[in-house]
This record gives structure tokens, C-alpha cells and sequence, in this order.
């Protein structure tokens, strides 16, 4: 992804040539967001209505910024087998929220929400943060820890005890996530109360969210804008999403040792053979500690191994 400055014009003459390719208008401080076959060109507003901040993404992305900025000698020089880099330019004050483990099988659920400025927006540059699923988990160790005394955030982490308690308790999956994001946003919102700007990587409709909040938690942060894949738009969210999997990864390696095993990732078939095998060595009652009930692994896994009841 590159992001470029543009005039005004420059901006109209954008979104004029790929009026038929725009899929969203103004939502935050997108103005615009194209999806073609080959990129994704994101226009955002700007205060002082001179200049906008344009990014692009996809297979001919540095072509395009050179085409469109108004200033091509700023545009990031491309080294000997490197990617093109991303070049951050101004943003607004914001926080945002993203969650992980919801699709394992094993660990806990990680809800993070991290706060980012001009300031930030160097950091996450130095370190190309972006999406946490385009990163390996080397990379996620690699890169975080130099993150976390940079930057301000919170986490908050839900061990598969507690998950499995609140799920007993009636709270689906999604109750549990909103009550984790409202959290996490009002911890870090105490902190920094004159960020106006409040991004979520979406996992359910609006005002869904709000009504899982209601009458569940004492206090609400309003006025958050959701979206979906949030992590690719919002750097904020996408910084969020790396220290929540660093978090996630280090849960994970805390049971590794406490077992002596190596856990396996999501909800596989390779999961039930690995849980059949923990079972066979922790037994029944280690194994409950350590997953998510409510995961349809859960009674097949158990009922692959009733004999050893």
C-alpha cells in the first residue's frame, strides 16, 4: 500500500475516472473507496480542503501514485527486493479495536484497543505494521515487543474458563466480544478523552452491538464508527490487531510450556486429533481449562473419546 497527496482536482479527476468502480462514501473520514480488479484506492478528508491523503493498494499501486501525486519525488524510493513501503502522511486522532481468538479452538479471546497520531503513524511506518493476518506469527513476535513501550493501548484477555462461564450464562459469542471492545475503548478513552475519532473492526451490526451492552455493562462509549475489515482502513485497528495476536501468541506459548505440547491454531480437523491426544496425556478436567466449549470440536472430541470416562 502507498499512500500519496492530491489536490483537489486531482481528487475529482479519481473519482470521476472510477465512478463506477466506488463502493463506499463518506463513512469516518473516508470520502471515497474504489474496489477494482487490481486495487484499492481509499480518498480521505482532509480539514484544510488543499490537499487529501489518497492510499492505494494492489498489483500496480506505485504506477498509480506516480500518475496521480502531485509531489512524485515523496514517494517512497523502492529498494533492491523490497516491497513498495508505505508512506503515512497526516491522520487524525484516533482509537480503534480488534479481537482475536474467537475462531480457536483453544486459548483465550484477546480485545485490544490502540491509540494512534502524526507521532504513531512514523512508528507504524518504521515497523510496516498493517493487517495482522497478512504477518506470520515470527513475524507478530518480531516486530510487537519493539511496538509496546512505543505506543498506548489496552488489552484485555479472556481466559476459556471465564469464556465458558459467561457462555453458560447465556452470552453468546458476540456478547462477550462488545462487553471486551467497550472495555478496552473506555480504559484507553479515560486516557485520551479528546479523541473523537473511535474505530471498530466490525463483527456485528451497530446497533446489534449496543444492544448486547445494554443492561450489561454501567457505561457505554457511543458514537463508534464499525467497519467491516476495519483493519485495512483504520491503521489504529490494524495496530490493535497485531498487539492483540503478540498477546494471544504469548497466552498461547504460556500453555505450551505449562503442558510441554505444542497447540495447535484454529478449529481444524487437526485440532480434535491433537485434543484426543491431550486428553490421553492431561485428561478431561486440563482439557476443559483450555478450550472453548461452545465449539462444535468440543462433543466431537468428546464423543471420539467417551471410553476414557
Amino acid at each position: 500500500m502507498i499512500t500519496i497527496k492530491v489536490t483537489k482536482e486531482t481528487l475529482e479527476e479519481i473519482e470521476k475516472e472510477y465512478f463506477n468502480f466506488i463502493t463506499e462514501r463518506n463513512v469516518g473520514y473516508i470520502l471515497f473507496a474504489i474496489r477494482t480488479e487490481n486495487n484499492i484506492i481509499t480518498a480521505y478528508d482532509n480539514k484544510k480542503k488543499t490537499q487529501f491523503k489518497v492510499t492505494i493498494q494492489g498489483d500496480n499501486a506505485m504506477e498509480l501514485a506516480k500518475k496521480y501525486s502531485y509531489c512524485p519525488e515523496a514517494l517512497p524510493k523502492k529498494q533492491k527486493n523490497e516491497k513498495d513501503n508505505l508512506l503515512f502522511l497526516d491522520v487524525d486522532q484516533q482509537i480503534g479495536s480488534d479481537e482475536v481468538g474467537t475462531g480457536d479452538f483453544f486459548g483465550p479471546v484477546v480485545v485490544c484497543a490502540a491509540y494512534v497520531d502524526h507521532d504513531t503513524m512514523k512508528i507504524i511506518y518504521e515497523y510496516s505494521v498493517s493487517d495482522s493476518k497478512t504477518f506470520s506469527d515470527a513475524k507478530i513476535r518480531e516486530i510487537v515487543p519493539l511496538l509496546l513501550k512505543k505506543v498506548h493501548f489496552v488489552c484485555k484477555v479472556l481466559s476459556p474458563e471465564k469464556y465458558n462461564d459467561l457462555q453458560e450464562k447465556g452470552c453468546n459469542m458476540n456478547k462477550i466480544k462488545a462487553m471486551m471492545h467497550n472495555y478496552v475503548l473506555l480504559k484507553l478513552h479515560e486516557r485520551c478523552p479528546y479523541v473523537k475519532n473511535v474505530y471498530m473492526d466490525q463483527f456485528t451490526p451497530g446497533d446489534k452491538y449496543y444492544e448486547y451492552l445494554r443492561g450489561t455493562v454501567p457505561v457505554i462509549l457511543k458514537n463508534i464508527i464499525f467497519r467491516e475489515k476495519g483493519e485495512i482502513h483504520f491503521p489504529s485497528v490494524a495496530l490493535a490487531s497485531c498487539i492483540a495476536r503478540y498477546t494471544f501468541l504469548k497466552e498461547i506459548d504460556f500453555l505450551n510450556k505449562k503442558y510441554g505440547v505444542k497447540i495447535p491454531h484454529g478449529a481444524g480437523s487437526g485440532v480434535n486429533a491433537f485434543a484426543k491426544k491431550f486428553i490421553e496425556k492431561f485428561g478431561i478436567e486440563e482439557f476443559k481449562k483450555i478450550t472453548k466449549k461452545n465449539f462444535k470440536n468440543y462433543l466431537e472430541v468428546l464423543n471420539e473419546t467417551t471410553s476414557l470416562f
